[in-house]
């Protein structure tokens, strides 16, 4: 039994001797750093495994080795530009990732964007309310009502969406006057504010209110809707 034991550290000790070795090797034919060829000795053993017939097998090895080289030319390492070998592997045997088509220049996802914002604003600050200042709410309940948020949201969404849609035009089309931008604003303002009254007047039954516990529902609801539809379809900006 002791008589194994050094064996087996005599083993190990030779494989890592042999591993830097190799490495050793691989570094001064290739021109890579240590580290970076560290990384593609690890990659070797892996891409042996995955599956690919040899001519893929070194097609991958020689573009990886070559991104490798680039980035070494300013300061990159191996992980910033793959990952662990594994991630390398898995994106040669699948393919790299697509990225999502970016929706930001879309007016219904803009529009979809600013309504979902508006809702949790509204729900959030009618959860409050109602459990702070229960009284304010009994005066003109109106307002807090589920189908008026819902519509006030949902105007005010489209509203702001046509809005940096002229703000903000394609890059190739010119921005309009400031004279221009200011009138677009106040008029759309003017107007939500016009069918938030409108919307305050739907009678109870068709515009309950709600508990605080819906309020915080539909806040954190339209919040997390939202995150996800910036995440996914890469919008950006926005007035909130």
């Amino acid at each position: 039994m002791s008589d194994n034991k050094p064996r087996n550290a005599d083993k190990q000790e030779e494989q890592v001797e042999n591993k830097e070795q190799d490495t050793g090797v691989t570094a001064s034919k290739t021109g890579l750093t240590k580290r970076n060829a560290d990384f593609m000795f690890k990659l070797r053993k892996e891409i042996a495994n995955s599956g690919l017939n040899n001519e893929k097998q070194e097609e991958a090895i020689h573009d990886t080795e070559k991104q490798l080289l680039d980035g070494q030319k300013s300061g990159q390492t191996a992980r910033q530009i793959f990952g662990t070998p594994s991630e390398r592997v898995e994106e040669i045997v699948r393919g790299p990732k697509k990225e999502a088509i970016s929706q930001n220049d879309n007016y219904w996802f803009r529009s979809l964007d600013n309504a979902l914002i508006f809702a949790a604003l509204f729900s959030a600050m009618y959860a409050v309310m109602s459990m702070f200042q229960p009284q304010t709410i009994a005066k003109t309940p109106g307002p807090a009502g589920f189908l008026a948020i819902i519509l006030t949201s949902a105007v005010g969404g489209l509203g702001m969406g046509y809005v940096y849609r002229v703000l903000y035009p394609d890059k190739k089309a010119p921005r309009p006057s400031l004279w221009k931008q200011i009138g677009m604003t106040v008029l759309a303002v003017l107007v939500w504010i016009s069918c938030y009254t409108l919307f305050a007047a739907l009678p109870s039954s068709i515009n309950p209110l709600l508990p605080p516990a819906g309020y915080i529902a539909i806040a954190v609801v339209t919040f997390g809707a939202r995150w996800y539809l910036r995440r996914r379809y890469g919008i950006t900006g926005g007035f909130i």
